[in-house]
Order: structure tokens, then sequence, then C-alpha cells
């Protein structure tokens, strides 16, 4: 990968560090946004309303989920390898998602109805359900940025929809009102979201509108189901436990653990954007370089765990500082369900590192195959433990489906690609955060923001001093920086 970014291909490495920069920038500016509103929501509105919020945002994306079926993927892939194709993926597309959409938001309508949910709960849904259905039209024109490599275009989007939906949220929320309004402003952000998209994409990309030929679903629907699946699946264990929460032990047992499970989410679009800006180099690899998809992936997953093992191992000893400081006492249920769901993080740097590995070597349908396990794992633990343990049982299920898909993941990528030298990887990161730990255990009584920075301080100290990141990833970091 150093040769890459070092030799002959010099644009394609300022192209890759561009939309890194541009993608990472928004990554962060969007999930510190969104921390800071579920923070205000669940702290202006309490522990029942933040329940709602939480299983309406669960159950719709369960529904909208439906009308993807996989394509994003397979629009990057396809118009990376050829971008005079854009035009016809692209109307297709969202002639497919449009139909789709209609008709899930009837079956959102039908089945919420059908559920012994209180009105409000009800209109709160019905509205979520119209934003996610914005959300996933405009996704498709954000999708086309990557397979441009424009992906600057998708981070002003993301930033400045994320900007309006929570600086108005928390207005509404000083001025007294409450989750409806809310609900209203995520709908007003997602119909700028979508119209600004258009326009972009109209300029930049490609003009396109909804057109549906049945030669082209018929043709590319034995290739997205298993990419929907796999999408589909996921949800399952991401928002299946807040469902079941809320229909076994009702809206405030779904905010305490939506309080703690909300902050580990927000660390997730980290690894995907990371993979994101990767992923058409990587499919291109795979038809042209196996060795330097090898490397690719190689550095990705070394990266990652650098990244991830801190965050897990100092959540986890930190949890009720941050409850605390963010949520107040209210929450104070969350603490053990951050401790345990902090693991999360791990499993989802490393999976979404390997997902991307897989999809680009065309291997979604074992990948389905494993994410379906996964789903069922999740669903079974949940059923078990949830009557008697609550959201402490859910917590343990996410960790069980996730570790799960994470170990089959791995064997599938080692048997089809490369065998990563794992304990090389692992060793040194382990040093590093086992001192990181200490410090966190034994100084727990500090200050919260001096004992993070501390920690913070000592783990990537020790990374350096111990050569955990090498002269070679030196050398590509800098690059990547200089670029």
């Amino acid at each position: 990968m150093s040769n890459y970014l070092g030799t002959g291909r010099m644009h394609e490495g300022r192209r890759i560090a561009k939309n890194t920069i541009a993608l990472f920038t928004a990554q962060i500016v969007v999930a510190l946004l969104t921390i800071v509103l579920t923070i205000f929501i669940a702290r202006y509105l309490g522990d029942v309303i933040f329940g709602k919020y939480s299983f309406a945002i669960a159950f719709t994306a369960f529904f909208v989920i439906f009308s993807k079926l996989g394509y994003e993927t397979l629009l990057v892939r396809e118009v990376a390898k050829d971008r005079s194709s854009a035009k016809e993926y692209m109307n297709n597309i969202l002639g497919i998602r449009l139909i789709l959409s209609l008709i899930i938001f009837v079956f959102i309508i039908i089945t919420i109805n059908l559920m012994n949910y209180p009105n409000d709960t009800k209109l709160v849904v019905y509205l979520f359900g119209f934003y996610y259905i914005l959300e996933s039209l405009s996704e498709i024109y954000k999708v086309a940025f990557r397979a441009f490599q424009i992906m600057e275009y998708e981070a002003i989007t993301k930033i400045i929809a994320n900007i309006i939906r929570v600086s108005l949220s928390i207005i509404v929320l000083f001025l007294g009102y409450g989750l409806i309004e809310i609900a209203l402003i995520f709908i007003l952000s997602g119909i700028f979201d979508i119209i600004f998209s258009i326009i972009v994409c109209n300029k930049k990309v490609v003009k396109s509108k909804p057109s549906i030929s049945l030669k082209f679903f018929k043709e590319t629907l034995r290739i997205v189901l298993p990419l929907s699946m796999i999408t589909i699946f996921s949800l399952i264990y991401v928002r299946a436990d807040t469902i079941m929460l809320s229909i076994l032990k009702g809206d405030e047992v779904v905010g305490w653990y939506n309080a703690a499970y909300q902050l580990v989410l927000g660390f997730k679009p980290i690894p995907h954007l990371f993979m994101t800006a990767l992923f058409p180099l990587m499919s291109f690899y795979y038809v042209s370089s196996k060795d330097s998809l090898k490397m690719m992936y190689e550095k990705s997953f070394k990266y990652l765990f650098i990244l991830g093992l801190p965050l897990a191992v100092g959540i986890t000893l930190v949890a009720d500082k941050i409850i605390i400081i963010f949520f107040e006492m209210e929450f104070f249920n969350s603490i053990i369900a951050l401790q345990i769901l902090s693991w999360d993080i791990l499993f989802l740097f490393l999976s979404m590192c390997l997902s991307f590995v897989l999809v680009s070597m065309n291997k979604q349908t074992p990948m389905a195959i494993f994410a379906g396990f996964s789903a069922l794992i999740n669903v079974v633990i949940n059923l078990l433990l949830i009557p008697s343990y609550s959201y402490v049982g859910a917590a343990v299920a996410t960790i069980a489906s996730e570790a799960f898909l994470f170990i089959a993941w791995f064997i599938l990528v080692s048997k089809n690609l490369h065998i990563l030298p794992f304990t090389k990887i692992i060793i040194k990161p382990l040093i590093a955060c086992g001192a990181m730990a200490l410090i966190l255990y034994y100084f727990h009584s500090l200050n919260a923001m001096l004992l993070i920075s501390i920690a913070i301080a000592t783990y990537f100290g020790l990374i350096y001093v111990l050569k955990g990141l090498s002269d070679e990833d030196m050398k590509i970091l800098k690059d990547i920086v200089k670029r």
C-alpha cells in the first residue's frame, strides 16, 4: 500500500486522501451532532419519551431497510468500473426504490396500528417512517458521489442536513416542545437533504429521473438480494433488541438501553466511511492485483484494531462517568448496558473491514448466510434473556451475535484471500491498552476529562514506543496527511 501511495499513482493517492479526509470530517461532525441531539432529547424529555423516540427510529428503520435491496453497493461497484453506466443504474435504482418506499410506508402504518401502542407513539412512527424514506432516496445520490470519487459533496450534504436537524431540534426543546415537533424537524432536514443531493448530482455526476426497466431489475436482482439480506440481517441485530424491549419491558427500559447504545453506534460511521473511501479501489484490485488487495486488507484491519480496542476498553472502565455526565442520574441504569455494549465498537470496526473486503470479492452470498445466522442468534438470545435480565440481556445478545459474525467473516476472508498475521497485529496494541486500563482503573477518581486525556496519551505513546505502527505505517499516514 505504501508503494501505491508513494510511487507512480500519485493522483490516485491524492484522490483517496481527499475522499478519506472529506468523509472523516463529515463523520466527526455528524457523530458529535448525533450524540449531542441524543443527550438533549434524553435530558429534556426523560427516559420514557426517549424510549418512545428510540422505538420509533428502530421500528421504522427496520421496515425501510426492505426498500434498499443492496443497490447502493451495486451502484458503487459497477459505476466505479464503468462510469458510462451511471445514468442507467441511477434511473432504475431510483424507480425501484420509490415504488418500494411507498409500499413499505403502507406496511409501517398497518403494522403499528395492529400493535397495542398509544396514538402519540403511532403518530411519531408515521413521521419517522416518512423521514427514513426521504433519507433512503437521498442515499442513492450520495452513493453516486462515492462511485465518482467526489465524496466531498456527500460530506457537505451530510454536515448541513445534520446541522439543520440538530440545531432546530435543540431550539424546539428549549421552547418546551416535544417529540412530535422533533420528528417534524427530522422531516424538514430530510427534505433539504434530498433536494440538495439532487441538485449536486445533476451538476456533478449525471442527470437522473426515476424509471424502471424490467430487464435491469431481473439482471440485478440475483446480485442485490444477497447484499440486501446482509443489510437486513445486520439491522435485525441492531434494532430488534429495541423493538423487543419496547414490547416486553416498556418505554422506560428502552430509554435506558438506548442511552448507552446510541453512544456506541455513534462510532459506527468511522470504520464505515474509512472503508467506503477504499472500496472502489478494493474492487479494482480484486481483478487487477490480488497482492495489493491483500496489503490493503491487512493495513485496514490493523489500523481499525488499533483504534477500536482502546475505545472498547476505555468506555468500559469510565462508563459510569460518561452516563452521569451526559444523561444525569435518571439514566443510572444505563451504566451496565454501556459497559457491555462498548465491546460492540471493536467488533463493528473489524467486521466493517471484513465486509467491504468480502463484497469487493463478490462473496456476498456466504456473507448473507452468516449474517442470517447472526441475526437468528441475536433474536433467540434476546427472547431467552430479556424476560429475566431486561436490557442487560439485550446487551449480551448484541455482543454475542456481533462476535459470531466477526469470527465467521474472518474465517471466510482467510480462506478466500489472505490469512492475517493476527498475533503480530494485536500484541502491541494489547500491551498499550493494558497500561491504559491500569491508569483508568487506579486513577478512576480523577476528573473525567483529565483521566481520559492521560489514558489516550498513554495508549498512543506506547503504540509509538513499541512501534505498533511500523515505519511503513507511519509513511502511509504521513503521505495521507500530506496529500
